[in-house]
């Protein structure tokens, strides 16, 4: 069966993806890794002297766990 797991990180207080993604394989061996989908994004906004930006990374693995022979 193949499956998924998202992972997004921002300007907030995430993890960067890349430390995300590290961490769940090390922590997840027992994959066979199909495909990333990577996706970023950035908004800016200003209203009345307020302005801000906002960032967004998205990773959807896709991938299929190893079957015991």
């Amino acid at each position: 069966m193949i499956l998924t797991r998202y992972f997004y990180t921002d300007n907030m207080n995430h993890p960067e993806i890349d430390a995300q993604l590290n961490r769940w394989f090390h922590e997840n061996p027992n994959i066979d890794l199909i495909d990333i989908k990577y996706g970023s994004n950035v908004s800016a906004v200003a209203d009345g002297g307020i302005s801000a930006t906002y960032e967004l990374v998205t990773a959807l693995v896709v991938y299929k766990e190893k079957k015991d022979d």
